[in-house]
């Protein structure tokens, strides 16, 4: 998912950069983005929404199984198992 994340920001760069500058490539890029807003601001809306709802419950469910280390829920033998990078985790699911 972080790599889908990375892929976006860096053409949202690209096309910010052709934005900033006057070349050629700036017209095109404001005909190409005039295009696809053209009657579809309600899809945006709904896939941005979307992508941060996702964020957001892989956050709180990565939250959740530290938490559940932490108390030795998820181990069967009730052993707790925290790595360090787990330990510096805050966890704000107390």
């Amino acid at each position: 998912m972080i790599q889908l994340l990375f892929t976006v920001l860096a053409a949202e760069v690209a096309v910010a950069a052709t934005l900033l500058f006057k070349t050629p490539l700036r017209k095109l890029a404001v005909l190409a983005l005039d295009r696809l807003k053209r009657g579809r601001g309600p899809v945006m809306v709904r896939t941005v929404a979307a992508t941060v709802l996702v964020v957001l419950a892989s956050s709180l469910h990565s939250m959740a199984q530290i938490r559940g280390r932490a108390e030795g829920e998820l181990d069967g033998a009730g052993v707790v198992g925290l790595t360090p990078t787990d330990q510096d985790t805050p966890c704000f699911l107390h």
